[in-house]
């Protein structure tokens, strides 16, 4: 019997982020996975996706900044016209964001941006330019400050960052979130950096499979039951999310 399909998908279509911010792990740790992500590769996902008949969220990232990608317009068309029901969220440190690249992926795809700003950034481009755009694309711009953020220990992997760790309430992350990183790799959440969840890896197993296999199925009934000390990077996180998730759910 299948299990209730997930509502939001990252894919990680590269590895590469151009800030080093002090409350993400990528300061002082090396990524497992690196590099892009090919077209190839990405439609083999979009046709996953929409095999399952996934019409939720999608983002393109893990760690990375996705509008590094050098085909990221592509990526998006492509996510258009695969899964046109899926509302694309572009997650954005915006330093790359001018005027015209901001329209493009606009024009592309992106049903909204959610721009940070984070810690060194004095002024972003497209604080200047923001009352020139049209109505219509404004509306589909949130800015965050940094310090806003919910930020958190990304699964024990900063212990300095925010309070201990929850051990005993339920996480709904596994329940609502899927990650896909650069290599294909299934992850439960996006906290987990060193990538110690992985469920399975889609160009090897069908997503379908995976997402419907004993371990993972496991996976999410212990989570919702607060035993998040079986699992390795649940144990050490400090992240609470004890419910499903609004249209008002932004994460760090």
């Amino acid at each position: 019997m299948s299990e209730e399909l997930f509502k939001i998908v990252e894919i990680e279509i590269n590895s590469q982020c151009n800030l080093a911010c002090s409350y993400c792990p990528n300061r002082e740790f090396e990524r497992k996975e690196k590099g892009e992500m090919s077209l190839e590769n990405y439609d083999l996902i979009l046709d996953q996706l929409r095999e399952m008949g996934f019409v939720g969220r999608l983002s393109h990232e893990f760690y990375g900044e996705p509008t590094l990608h050098p085909d990221f317009e592509e990526i998006l068309r492509r996510t258009k016209k695969k899964l046109p029901d899926t509302k694309i969220e572009l997650y954005t440190n915006g330093t790359k964001l001018t005027q015209e690249k901001l329209i493009t992926l606009y024009e592309c795809g992106v049903d909204e941006f959610i721009i940070t700003k984070h810690i060194g950034i004095k002024k972003l481009l497209v604080e200047d330019f923001k009352d020139d755009l049209s109505p219509t694309i404004q509306k589909a711009i949130r800015f965050q400050e940094h310090s806003a953020l919910k930020k958190t220990n990304r699964g024990g992997a900063l212990p300095d960052i925010g309070g201990g760790a929850e051990h005993l309430l339920p996480c709904m992350i596994p329940d609502f979130l899927v990650t896909i990183t650069v290599e294909g790799n299934i992850l439960p959440c996006f906290e987990d950096f060193f990538q110690n969840h992985e469920m399975g890896n889609l160009f090897q197993t069908p997503l379908k499979e995976i997402w419907n296999s004993e371990e993972y199925k496991k996976l999410r009934r212990d989570l919702k039951k607060g035993l998040r000390h079986h699992y390795k990077t649940c144990a050490g996180c400090n992240r609470i999310q004890t419910k499903l998730p609004g249209e008002d759910y932004f994460k760090a």
